[in-house]
């Protein structure tokens, strides 16, 4: 039973903190806590905070019963009207809101085509015929894919394919935790004349690691990843807060132990707030994202930043009729340049990841 009291404070700064009955109060704080992480599409997390894909938050695509999302994606420069490539991302789910396939339109050529346009002015015999030239690009495109396939909650296979013949899989094997014990990665052929389906043919086994875990306490993981000759190349210490939240990650390699490659990262409770990665295997560099929360607990706004400088500034809109994301801009301040991306769900039953 709980003795101390909880305060909670109104939405004015003027009015003073109320004091509420402890499980009255309990359940107000757990009806926000769990209404603001179920609302979010959008969810960043330490494994994927330096990825370009977005990570979507299985809970509420199953919860809402969302079976496809489509980014429809408009670029603008500054003071130049908005261009629109018909450049699309599209995100499928399975019926766990798994991500199960994710592709995109990827612009291959540009043809630029001129077009004379005839026109007059003036009567009579004052009218004269003048024409003129209006160009404009038509687009050649490839669609690129990868896909996901799974096991339980463990990725057990993701294939990417290029648009073209490549095809590059990778495959993993879990402990009872969870835990990737390895990862095989193979060049792929396929079979089927019709490329909508894949018939796998041939395989090239491009690389094998597996990876080796000891537990030093609740707080602490060490992690030895080793080649296909059972040789051990790098090793990672990952650290926890008292959440469960990893904290960071430090990581060194055995050929060349002057490599040293740290991740960060801060929480306001389970809600990430901060994630930076330190390397020197070239030039040093500092990759940094921060991330901020409406009263919602709704991810709003994203900075990315390299050695200090922002390259890109990320604005989160949510519909406030259904809670979903509705809209995301993104500002690049160096190219002077905003990427606009307007999000379109499909709701329904969905088959079988990877379909």
């Amino acid at each position: 039973m709980f003795t101390t009291n909880i305060y909670v404070s109104n939405k004015s700064p003027n009015v003073p903190f109320t004091r509420l009955p402890v499980g009255k109060a309990a359940i107000i704080l757990f009806v926000l806590l769990f209404t603001g992480a179920k609302a979010q599409v959008l969810i960043p997390t330490p494994e994927t905070a330096f990825e370009v894909q977005h990570n979507f938050n299985a809970e509420v695509i199953k919860m809402k019963n969302i079976k496809r999302i489509v980014f429809e994606v408009v670029d603008k420069a500054d003071f130049e009207l908005v261009v629109d490539k018909n450049l699309v991302e599209t995100y499928e789910f399975d019926t766990n809101g798994q991500l199960a396939r994710f592709y995109y339109t990827n612009i291959i050529k540009t043809i630029e085509k001129q077009t004379t346009v005839m026109a007059s002015h003036g009567r009579g015999r004052k009218r004269t015929s003048y024409s003129t030239v209006e160009s404009h690009n038509e687009y050649v495109y490839d669609t690129v894919s990868t896909s996901y396939f799974y096991s339980g909650k463990n990725l057990i296979l993701k294939r990417y394919h290029d648009g073209a013949l490549f095809y590059e899989s990778r495959y993993y094997r879990h402990d009872s935790s969870g835990n990737v014990t390895k990862e095989l990665r193979f060049r792929e052929t396929n079979n089927s004349k019709d490329k909508t389906i894949f018939i796998l043919g041939g395989q090239l086994l491009l690389s094998e690691d597996s990876l080796q875990y000891k537990k030093y306490s609740s707080g602490q993981l060490k992690c030895i990843l080793l080649n296909n000759e059972n040789r051990p190349y790098k090793e990672q210490t990952i650290n926890y807060d008292s959440l469960g939240n990893k904290k960071s990650i430090f990581e060194h390699y055995t050929a060349a132990a002057w490599i040293m490659q740290e991740q960060k990262f801060n929480y306001a409770g389970n809600r990430l707030t901060m994630a930076e990665f330190k390397g020197n295997a070239n030039n040093e560099v500092i990759i940094k994202r921060t991330y901020e929360y409406d009263k919602n607990n709704e991810l709003y706004t994203e900075k990315q930043y390299k050695n200090n400088v922002l390259l890109k500034e990320l604005s989160y809109v949510t519909d406030e009729q259904n809670k979903l994301l509705n809209s995301l801009v993104i500002r690049d301040p160096i190219n002077k340049t905003i990427r606009i991306i307007k999000l379109k769900y499909d709701f329904g039953s969905v088959g079988r990841a990877g379909r």
